[in-house]
């Protein structure tokens, strides 16, 4: 089975790759805009898996989505 790290960095790449394939289009491809919008939802799509990673793994969670009552606590 594949384990939720590896998962998660494909993830994390995956999301880099389709907001550079959004500003490339965004900038003068001819591409309609709302293909720009349909990336933007791919990689909505991508964070909320990436939640569910989080919810398993809160480790892999980075810390500017922590909650910063809980990074007090940590501390």
């Amino acid at each position: 089975m594949a384990k939720l790290d590896n998962i998660h960095a494909k993830l994390i790449e995956a999301s880099r790759l389709l907001d550079q394939a959004a500003q490339e289009m965004r900038d003068g491809t001819g591409m309609p805009v709302e293909q720009v919008g349909k990336i933007g939802t791919a990689m909505a799509e991508v964070m909320l898996v990436r939640h569910q990673i989080y919810l398993l793994r809160p480790d892999l969670m980075p810390g500017y989505l922590k909650d910063s009552d809980s990074q007090t606590k940590d501390e």
